[in-house]
């Protein structure tokens, strides 16, 4: 045993060890290398169970790679008085600023008020002050330059002067509160995973499950497929946990089971190519409700918009979401030229008035005939971390073993710092450390080139040390060079690079 934990604990290295994943059984088996699967990884190793995780494509490839970049105190939850995921939120925000300080960072909102009616100054200024109340923790253990300051209205002078443009016609003021931001979503899930595999979980990316195995009537693993060998697997473990996002239903399905019920949306958020408001999110009202324009990275993103995951394809979609950015931001003159990149993901939840109403679910199958089985679903990336520790809890009492404390909000992730090496050296990393399969793999979510635009050098300087590392051949290469080309078509309006 000792041997085996040496060949899988190298200092944070996620290795690939698919003989190791078949060779052991597993008290808990996670579907799903997205940021909820990634924390329920790392929690459940820091608790002491023998953990593993799979995932069908890449970790954090899908919804956890669209997304906004920013961590919420919950403000939104006001507008519905969930003051229970209000307060979850200002805590999940806490933890994340706490145990990743250096890629969640502060970051003020502003949002510009006009009239004095449920929307303007005065209800605002009411809206800030009981949210603060609500949140008088929210800064409980974390040092002088990362705490959230109170909330406060501005003037209208102040505004303009924030915002050069703004239209002054009707202005009132604005209201001026911060949340945090992710500066790298990609680095801080890999943490996580990194995290996991130091205390002893396996994981593997290119694995899909394909069907749940069963003695009985209870769950006792899964089977799969590695996508690298082609071989079909079977994974034992005594637990499982389905974290497999907007996939989680279809696993269900596939089980026979059609709890819980899930309802999904496609969000959207633009990507731009220049930093429309550099220092501070601003929200604006597009199509009758609020869009934030949000500094990330020197550039912008923009969101969010939904729609039913059951819409059918909709080629003016991305236009007509084009026109309410620009109602919304009409000082930022944002043309189609603008938008580099497009981000679009499946979120459980359903929309309302006020954009995406979603609550987690983390559900026992027993009482469905499936004992053995947990799913876990949500929508926000703030909210991941709590609702693993509740996916985890409910394992070790399906496991008949009492929990202990999760220490989760609390450790430190280690691993959760900015890309900061020469590229060279990250893409090394990247292939030695973390996993990275394929050229996507290095460009999108290891090395930080195609979140922000990439040039032709930096892909290729890539692709050849991609190459080199993993021995592909020229004709792989060119393969690898081609298949990133059409993921990038696939989020982009227009190609970031033309890879010819």
């Amino acid at each position: 045993m000792a041997c085996f934990r040496e060949r899988v604990l190298a200092f944070g290295r996620v290795k690939r060890d698919i003989a190791a994943l078949v060779e052991r059984e597993h008290d808990l088996l996670i579907v799903g290398g997205g940021i909820y699967g990634a924390a329920a990884c790392w929690d459940a190793a820091q608790r002491g169970l023998r953990a593993a995780l799979v995932e069908k494509a890449d970790f954090g490839s899908g919804t956890s790679w669209n997304s906004l970049k920013t961590v919420h105190g919950g403000l939104r939850h006001l507008q519905r008085l969930e003051l229970g995921l209000l307060r979850e939120s200002v805590r999940e925000r806490r933890a994340l600023q706490r145990i990743a300080p250096a890629l969640v960072r502060p970051l003020p909102f502003l949002l510009p008020t006009y009239g004095h009616g449920p929307r303007g100054r005065e209800a605002m200024a009411v809206g800030l002050r009981l949210y603060d109340l609500l949140a008088w923790d929210r800064n409980d253990g974390l040092p002088e330059p990362d705490r959230i300051p109170r909330s406060r209205m501005l003037a209208a002078s102040e505004v303009r002067e924030r915002v050069p443009g703004i239209d002054a016609q009707g202005l009132t003021g604005g209201a001026l509160w911060t949340e945090a931001q992710v500066l790298d979503s990609e680095r801080l899930l890999l943490a996580f995973l990194r995290a996991g595999s130091e205390a002893g979980a396996l994981v593997a990316n290119a694995v899909e499950a394909t069907g749940l195995l069963r003695s009985g009537a209870r769950v006792t693993g899964v089977s799969a497929r590695d996508h690298e060998s082609g071989d079909a697997l079977a994974l034992r473990a005594r637990v499982v946990l389905n974290c497999a996002g907007p996939g989680a239903v279809g696993l269900l399905r596939r089980a026979g089971l059609e709890r819980p019920r899930v309802p999904l949306l496609r969000a959207w958020n633009f990507v731009l190519r220049r930093a429309a408001s550099p220092q501070l999110a601003v929200g604006g009202r597009g199509d009758g409700r609020y869009l934030f324009l949000v500094p990330w990275r020197g550039v912008s993103i923009v969101g969010t918009d939904y729609e039913s995951a059951d819409a059918p394809g909709d080629p003016k979609r991305q236009q007509r979401f084009l026109e309410a950015v620009q109602r919304a931001f009409p000082w930022a003159g944002i043309s189609a030229e603008d938008v580099a990149l497009l981000h679009a993901g499946l979120v459980p939840g359903e929309r309302d008035a006020s954009g995406l109403w979603s609550h987690s679910l983390v559900t026992d199958h027993t009482a469905d005939g499936a004992p053995g089985l947990i799913s876990a679903v949500g929508a926000k990336y703030t909210t991941a971390r709590s609702v693993a520790e509740r996916a985890v809890s409910l394992a070790f009492r399906n496991l008949g073993r009492e929990a202990p404390p999760c220490r989760t909000a609390f450790t430190p992730l280690a691993w959760a710092r900015p890309a900061e090496a020469a590229l060279e050296r990250q893409v090394e990393t990247a292939v030695r450390d973390e996993m990275a399969l394929t050229l996507a793999d290095v460009v999108l979510r290891r090395a930080p080139l195609a979140g922000v635009g990439a040039s032709g050098p930096e892909i290729e300087t890539a692709l050849a040390v991609t190459a080199r590392e993993r021995g592909w051949s020229s004709e792989r290469a060119d393969e690898e060079r081609q298949a990133l080309a059409h993921a990038l078509r696939a989020h982009a309006p227009s190609l970031l690079y033309n890879p010819r």
